[in-house]
């Protein structure tokens, strides 16, 4: 069971990540237990995965972060 911290902080980190210009529109969802921060998604490119680890890190009662993200594969270029 989830506590009301533990949704309140998973709350805050996703809100961190949806104002952040680096991370926005990323497909990233996050989970909280016992002060561990469980990031699964996928994102566009490597950077973007570093920041989210980076903006998470940096927040108070962050204990440990679980990185599950995945880089999407790039798209074949189109032929004309």
């Amino acid at each position: 069971m989830v506590s009301l911290r533990e949704e309140a902080m998973a709350l805050s980190i996703r809100s961190k990540l949806a104002e952040d210009t680096r991370t926005y529109g990323q497909t990233i969802d996050v989970y909280v237990a016992n002060g561990d921060i469980y990031l699964v998604g996928t994102v566009d490119s490597e950077d973007q995965r570093l920041v989210a680890n980076e903006l998470v890190r940096g927040l108070p009662g962050v204990q440990r972060v679980v990185d599950n993200v995945q880089i999407r594969p790039a798209r074949p270029a189109s032929a004309e």
